[in-house]
């Protein structure tokens, strides 16, 4: 798998800022997959900041990476910039969005390092593995979810069959399409913040919900506690284990 290099732009400044004052450096680079067959799975790792995924009715994935640099010292920027590296591949088997990130030299006070990616609409499911700052945003995707979140949080929308999500930082927001039951096992944790879920009204399964508050805008046959609400509903389905740390909320529109 080829690693690009981004194509640059220096925003007009001084080589060297007068007095520690910061200047910045931008720059941007887009690769596809034309090969990527519709359907298949698709892994993104991004080790930057914001992540956003759109599943639509294009033909190959499609991603772009941009950022700003702010520093002190444009040489050292340049080349903490050139470092950026992002592969994009895809072929029958499936596809993959893949950054590297270089460490933060001296001379580079902050970055903003954004992903966007396009992928056309299909049952093949999304996996997501984010080791740096930002929110991880997913719209109209299909098939199994797997979200791994940096410091940020994570917003999701589409039909899925199961739910995998790890927000360490921040909350989740799911919200899954009405004509589209969850089949399988599925897990949200947000140890330090809130989850809000959207379920469709035909939804069955287990119930296991932990946080400090505990909303669950269905009838649950079992334990029915403000922090706590474990038990069936109803029909049958798959388990579904969500725990937070302020508050869990379920709804049935």
């Amino acid at each position: 798998m080829l690693l690009l290099a981004l194509a640059c732009t220096l925003s007009p400044a001084p080589l060297l800022a007068a007095d520690g004052e910061e200047i910045s450096y931008n720059g941007a680079y887009s690769s596809d997959a034309p090969n990527y067959a519709k359907g298949k799975p698709v892994s993104i790792v991004h080790g930057g900041g914001n992540i956003s995924i759109r599943c639509m009715d294009v033909d190959g994935i499609s991603a772009r990476i941009s950022y700003n640099i702010y520093g002190t010292d444009q040489g050292i920027m340049q080349r903490f910039g050139d470092g950026i590296l992002m592969a994009v591949s895809g072929d029958a088997n499936g596809g993959s969005v893949k950054t590297k990130i270089p460490s933060k030299p001296a001379g580079v006070n902050s970055s903003e390092i954004a992903l966007t990616i396009n992928i056309p609409k299909g049952p093949g499911g999304v996996s997501v593995t984010q080791t740096g700052s930002g929110w991880v945003e997913i719209m109209n995707c299909a098939g199994t979810l797997k979200v791994t979140s940096g410091s940020g949080g994570m917003y999701a929308s589409g039909n899925y069959t199961s739910l995998n999500v790890t927000a360490p930082g921040k909350d989740i927001k799911i919200e899954q399409d009405p004509s589209g039951l969850l089949t399988g096992t599925s897990l949200l944790s947000a140890p330090q913040g809130s989850i809000a879920l959207t379920l469709p009204n035909t939804q069955g399964g287990t119930m296991n919900a932990k946080a400090n508050e505990v909303s669950v805008a269905h009838l649950v046959m079992g334990t029915n506690m403000p922090s706590v609400v474990q038990g069936a509903m109803g029909t049958k389905g798959p388990t579904l284990t969500l725990t937070a740390k302020e508050r869990v909320e379920v709804k049935f529109p």
